[in-house]
């Protein structure tokens, strides 16, 4: 199974005032928030990646080329509209994914290993998305993407929905009906991937995979986000 890697735009959130390098090349541990995820996808078999990549997209090439691909497969595809919503990113990895199924994975979002195991080996016939349901210890609740739920059955996602049970953690285990419903989304002028999963839930198509009590995560999209993942390199990348 290949894990695709959103890693085409410009960070601003993070790079408030000059834009340097991709944010996902910021050193994290041993190395950087790249290397760090993709290591940590190795470490539960997963070992292809397809690394999307659109602004300063010579930077993580180099990184990854220069780097012997840190030892694992990588294919690079290229987002001409990275300064549009994510949803374009995870659709045009479609020419090498074609209709199998993937993990999706963002390229700021560090998650523990058994969770990253958790949902790589979860057997359903849905579309999954890894959900934090520990609302009151996330970093940053009011920029996470939230989630509605009916048990384990995913009903709304969404930044600004006012009723929520757990945070979006930014990794999904997706079939080629994702891309089909990112295709509709863009034709109602929607190019995010959050457009997309909601189509899938009209569909009844989205299922929860739920973090455990003593797994932590986190976004680092902010500056803030990325001094707290610093403070807190082994909790939010416990193995």
């Amino acid at each position: 199974m290949k894990t695709v890697i959103v890693a085409a735009g410009m960070g601003t959130r993070l790079w408030r005032r000059t834009y340097t390098i991709p944010k996902t090349l910021l050193p994290f541990g041993e190395g950087t928030i790249l290397s760090t995820i993709m290591d940590n996808f190795n470490k539960v078999g997963i070992n292809d990646f397809v690394i999307v990549v659109g602004y300063q997209s010579e930077y993580i090439i180099n990184y990854i080329k220069d780097n012997d691909n840190l030892g694992y497969n990588v294919e690079f595809v290229q987002n001409d509209d990275w300064n549009k919503g994510n949803g374009i990113s995870v659709l045009v990895s479609e020419s090498v994914v074609g209709n199998n199924s993937f993990i999706l994975s963002m390229s700021d979002h560090i998650v523990p290993m058994k969770a990253l195991q958790r949902i790589a080996d979860y057997q359903s016939s849905h579309n999954l998305l890894l959900v934090d349901p520990q609302i009151s210890e996330i970093f940053d609740i009011d920029d996470a993407t939230k989630v509605a739920l009916d048990g384990s059955k995913i009903v709304n996602i969404g930044k600004t929905i006012e009723k929520y049970d757990a945070a979006d953690c930014g990794i999904f285990k997706l079939n080629g009906c994702f891309y089909e419903a990112m295709r509709e989304a863009l034709k109602d002028g929607k190019d995010s991937i959050s457009a997309a999963i909601s189509g899938l839930i009209d569909k009844n198509d989205m299922e929860a995979v739920f973090l455990e009590k003593d797994e932590k995560w986190i976004d680092i999209d902010t500056p803030s986000a990325y001094k707290h993942s610093l403070r807190n390199i082994d909790r939010n990348n416990n193995h």
